[in-house]
């Protein structure tokens, strides 16, 4: 009987030979050892020699504490067809099993898992072979370029402006109120022409434009949104202390 060679759900190979699966043990210059993929839970010491190119040359040892699946061969070609659809095909989880289902016989859908779970599976996998690694600080350098378009297509992610930048806007209010013009204007030199709506509204608003040597007064001074006095004392960074004051 000839062998069948598919995958484990490590995507390592996996060796089937008259309804008994096989791992390999070890190789040669010249063949393959495999053992019985139950070699460790059972004990079996059931064992597998074939060439390189999976030919099969001898059988040593016997299964003697399980017996063979006779559709597990069919049952781990439905799975890794299902896998490879997962990560080619873009469509929904419910046509990918939709498609893989035809002409499956009725003695290997018997042993499948539910239809939830089979999805689930699916999902599982694409996130797998599809996800981008998981930034572990805020200091992560971009976003990854797989995550600029939707499933679809659409772009929805046109620049990225970096993770930190605007909070070196916000930590205008934290120096003192004596040089935050001469840090905007630092700010200014440094952030590109992707900021400049922003920074010329703080400007107009917050900072006050420049006249000559002086600037305008902005509607909103400098000392009346820095927190830099109240910061250092330890007070309350809203200057509205009397708000609530009645729920006491």
């Amino acid at each position: 009987m000839s062998v069948t060679l598919t995958k484990t759900s490590k995507n390592t190979p996996l060796l089937i030979h008259n309804s008994y699966s096989y791992t390999i043990d070890r190789k040669t210059v010249t063949k393959i050892l495999w053992k019985c993929e139950y070699s460790r839970k059972y004990s079996c010491h059931g064992r597998l020699h074939t060439t390189s190119n999976y030919e099969l040359i001898k059988i040593v040892g016997e299964h003697e504490n399980h017996v063979g699946n006779s559709r597990c061969a069919a049952t781990r070609k439905y799975f890794e067809k299902l896998k490879q659809e997962s990560e080619q095909n873009h469509t929904t989880p419910h046509n990918i099993l939709t498609q893989v289902n035809i002409g499956v016989p009725d003695e290997v859908r018997v042993q499948l898992p539910t239809n939830y779970n089979l999805k689930r599976n699916v999902r599982r996998w694409r996130q797998v072979t599809t996800t981008a690694p998981t930034p572990t600080t805020i200091d992560f350098p971009a976003i990854p370029t797989k995550y600029h378009q939707t499933t679809r297509n659409t772009i929805f992610f046109r620049k990225d402006t970096g993770s930190d930048n605007i909070h070196k806007i916000l930590a205008l209010a934290f120096i003192e109120t004596t040089i935050v013009a001469n840090a905007f204007e630092l700010l200014c030199t440094n952030l590109d022409d992707n900021y400049q709506q922003i920074l010329d509204y703080i400007e107009g608003n917050y900072i006050g434009r420049r006249r000559g040597r002086i600037r305008r007064q902005a509607p909103y001074p400098i000392d009346f949104w820095g927190m830099m006095e109240r910061v250092k004392n330890n007070m309350h960074r809203s200057n509205n202390n009397v708000e609530g004051w009645y729920r006491e």
